[in-house]
C-alpha cells in the first residue's frame, strides 16, 4: 500500500482512525509504503496544530504506527523532495 499525502491532508484529530484502517487492509507481512510529509510550522513550539499539510512527525508516526503492530526499519530514513518546496521521509513498514 502507497501512504503520500493521505494522511497529512486529515486533522491530527482524525490519524488514529485512519492508521488503524491502514492496519485492517493489509494482511501480516503486507507492506506499507509511507511518504510523511515534513510540514513543521512556527506556531508548532506554542502547541498550534496549522495545516494542512500537517507536519508528519517521525516520532508522532512511530506512536501512530507502534512497533508491535508494524516493523519499522533502522534510521535514518531517505528524506525526499516534494513538490511543493517541503519534504518527506520515506519509510517502508511491513505490517505484524
Amino acid at each position: 500500500m502507497y501512504e503520500q499525502t493521505c494522511l497529512c491532508a486529515l486533522y491530527p484529530g482524525q490519524w488514529r482512525a485512519y492508521a488503524d484502517q491502514l492496519h485492517r487492509w493489509l494482511v501480516p507481512g503486507g507492506r506499507l509504503f509511507a511518504l510523511f510529509m515534513q510540514s513543521l510550522r512556527p506556531g508548532a513550539a506554542e502547541g498550534y496544530i496549522q495545516g494542512p499539510p500537517y507536519h508528519c512527525d517521525v516520532h508522532a508516526m512511530r506512536a501512530l504506527l507502534p512497533e508491535s503492530k508494524w516493523a519499522w526499519p533502522k534510521p535514518p530514513y531517505a528524506r525526499t523532495a516534494h513538490p511543493s518546496g517541503l519534504a518527506e521521509l520515506a519509510v517502508v513498514l511491513e505490517r505484524r
